[in-house]
């Protein structure tokens, strides 16, 4: 990944190159996010979790590059065709880059959700199945099922 300073583009530089330093953000941005959707499809949290910060950083700086050249629409017109088609091309590879993300992310999300499922519930089929022994006010013995109060707490919280 390249290293872009942290900096919006501003009217003062030219045009031209403010749109390089976008594509070339869209590019690592692109990069780092194909790593994430391989790292979830592979259930490598491990790398997902040391590539946030990084995630983060080129969010932030995307979202500022674009909100500073947002006032620049006008002088965008004047881009030359190539330059523009060059732009429209890195957005949309950006965007199928992002969409493939959120999917990815997705899909870990209600893996994670099922897995959590199915441990509850083997945990209240445990909690519900074992006995104690008690005795009553007679002093007689009584089996009964353990209360899952506390399982149920334990889940809501």
């Amino acid at each position: 990944m390249s290293t872009i300073a942290t900096r919006a583009p501003t009217a003062k530089r030219p045009l031209n190159s403010d749109i390089t330093d976008v594509m070339q953000l869209i590019e690592d941005f692109g990069a780092l996010l194909m790593r994430e959707t391989a790292a979830l499809k592979k259930s490598d949290f491990n790398l997902v979790d040391t590539l946030q910060p990084s995630k983060r950083k080129l969010a932030l700086e995307y979202q500022n590059m674009v909100t500073a050249l947002a006032p620049r629409k006008a002088e965008m017109a004047t881009l030359d065709v190539a330059a523009r088609e060059r732009l429209v091309k890195a957005r949309t590879q950006f965007t199928l880059i992002l969409n493939d993300n959120l999917v990815a992310l997705e899909a870990a999300k209600e893996s994670t959700r099922r897995l959590v499922g199915k441990i509850l519930d083997a945990a209240r089929r445990t909690v519900v199945d074992e006995k104690q022994t008690n005795y009553s006010a007679k002093g007689q013995t009584q089996a009964y099922k353990t209360s899952t109060l506390s399982l149920s707490v334990d889940q809501k919280l």
